[in-house]
């Protein structure tokens, strides 16, 4: 099934599946590739738990392909993952991005992402925002 514009080119990966086969983690994960034109770039995952995992690597992680970005890939896909969020009855996300990736703060921030502070984690110091969904 082909849609138009960014809402086709977010497509489901299996909807929500079990990330712990995977990544030996518990929890429940939805993924979804950024696809256009059939190439893949980049992609999105909500974590549905609000485990340890997730309180230090956030609720939400993007990445887009260096030749796709700045062209609102990761905005659009985070804005439709917080609709997805919404509908499993979230209120609140933590989401995280390195100190140095001044693009996502920027996305996050673009997306309803209030700065919290910096955080440590075993992968260095990140931002560390909040974003809170209404209705």
């Amino acid at each position: 099934m082909r849609r138009g514009g960014l809402a086709g080119r977010v497509r489901r990966l299996g909807g929500a599946v079990d990330a712990t086969a995977r990544s030996g983690r518990s929890g429940r994960c939805t993924y979804r590739w950024i696809v256009a034109h059939e190439r893949v770039l980049g992609g999105i995952a909500l974590r549905h738990d609000r485990d340890e995992h997730a309180q230090w690597a956030g609720h939400l992680g993007f990445g887009i392909r260096p030749s796709a970005r700045g062209r609102g890939l990761a905005s659009g896909a985070l804005g439709r993952m917080l609709d997805e969020a919404r509908a499993l009855g979230r209120d609140r996300l933590l989401v995280v991005c390195a100190t140095g990736n001044v693009a996502s703060a920027r996305t996050i921030e673009r997306c309803g992402g209030v700065f919290e502070g910096i955080g440590e984690t075993r992968f260095g110091p990140t931002r560390r925002y909040r974003i809170t969904l209404y209705g």
